[in-house]
């Protein structure tokens, strides 16, 4: 009977009760999104929000035919605005709702969510990155989980399941409260409170007005450390070792660069079919089925890469992608292909930021050639 007393007495305690309802009335404001505009700049909930709300605020300015869909490759490396200057003689006008890290659910979230505010799409381009079937997962990274969690937390459980990862119980979590998926901005923004300020101020007086979201101005280039493979990268630009850094370069470009050739390294070489690239195709194909039930069609674009890694990406690895990506279609249509690899020639690194990424000049040379395959392919509109 005591028990029972002193349990009901702490439950019933004011300074719990007012703590419950604090963390209640906290969830529920950050339930209903009154957190966004505060977010960390360039965090990964943040990109996703400001990219996808951008183009979809500005459908007045630009109602695109051809939507692009991809991870930063397509990001930093197609102009958008230059894109439809040498697209307006054929009538097709395009735009980008490609986010940087993004996994195949979350652009399949995306098009879930926002596909069909621009009803006059008749093509969506594809950028796809060479070497993604063979580092493909099971688990699922918090990135990707802070980008899910912008677009429709809940509704986003359902789809990771289909999509074959297995979710542990702090995944769960993190997807059903907010109070979980905003923890770390959160304290950020209690430990950099006047940062955070600044940031947001600098945005507001400064906002966006064009109908693209972003354009590269990145003028660095890896022909600055004149690379000649992943390892010579690794032994001369890890992060420890004294380097006169290069006067086109800084040290950001430094540590980007060599953290690309990190990720590189650890890419499996393998040139035939595996468990994980099967598991991409098959989460491929169900993203390309939602496309394909709204007569969409579906143009893969390979984008040039540097040369230094280009090789990876070799005749088998390309079998793999064609037998994946044709299957993946076949439902609703054959392969439509753009391979784009080797289109800023076989040395390359004037062009390139780092080994995945193109630089400001990279993106204006790719982007005129994409556009004018595109005009070669679809003709005038």
């Amino acid at each position: 009977m005591n028990l029972l007393k002193e349990t009901i007495s702490f439950l019933t305690d004011k300074k719990l009760v007012t703590a419950i309802l604090f963390l209640l009335v906290l969830e529920c404001l950050l339930q209903f999104g009154l957190y966004k505009p505060y977010l960390k700049k360039n965090s990964y909930a943040s990109n996703i929000n400001r990219v996808t709300e951008h183009v979809v605020s500005k459908r007045d300015m630009l109602d695109p035919d051809i939507l692009i869909v991809g991870t930063s490759v397509a990001f930093e490396g197609i102009s958008i605005r230059m894109l439809n200057d040498e697209l307006k003689k054929t009538g097709w006008k395009t735009q980008s709702i490609a986010v940087r890290g993004s996994e195949l659910v979350v652009q399949h979230r995306i098009l879930e969510e926002y596909l069909d505010k621009f009803p006059n799409v008749k093509i969506i381009l594809h950028v796809m990155e060479p070497g993604m079937p063979w580092v493909d997962r099971k688990y699922i990274v918090d990135p990707t989980l802070a980008m899910l969690s912008e677009l429709g937390n809940f509704k986003a459980i359902p789809t990771v399941l289909n999509f074959e990862y297995n979710l542990a119980f702090s995944n769960y979590l993190y997807l059903i409260f907010k109070s979980v998926a905003y923890r770390k901005d959160l304290s950020d923004l209690v430990i950099n409170f006047n940062e955070r300020l600044k940031a947001i101020s600098r945005k507001n007086k400064n906002p966006n007005l064009n109908p693209w979201d972003y354009e590269n101005d990145h003028p660095e280039s890896i022909d600055e450390y004149q690379l000649t493979s992943v390892d010579d990268c690794l032994n001369r630009l890890a992060l420890h070792l004294p380097l006169e850094i290069p006067k086109a370069s800084n040290p950001d470009h430094r540590r980007m660069l060599f953290e690309t050739c990190g990720i590189a390294s650890v890419v499996p070489q393998d040139s035939n079919a595996t468990e994980d690239t099967e598991r991409y195709f098959r989460r491929l194909k169900k993203m390309y089925n939602f496309i394909g039930s709204r007569n969409i069609h579906i143009i893969n674009v390979f984008a040039p890469y540097s040369d230094v890694i280009r090789k990876v990406n070799n005749e088998g690895r390309m079998k793999v992608w064609h037998d994946g990506l044709s299957e993946a279609l076949v439902s609703h249509q054959t392969l439509d292909e753009m391979d784009l690899q080797d289109s800023l020639g076989d040395s390359n690194g004037k062009y390139c930021f780092d080994l995945i990424h193109l630089n400001e000049a990279g993106m204006k040379e790719f982007t005129k050639i994409l556009a004018k395959n595109l005009e070669k392919k679809l003709g005038k509109r």
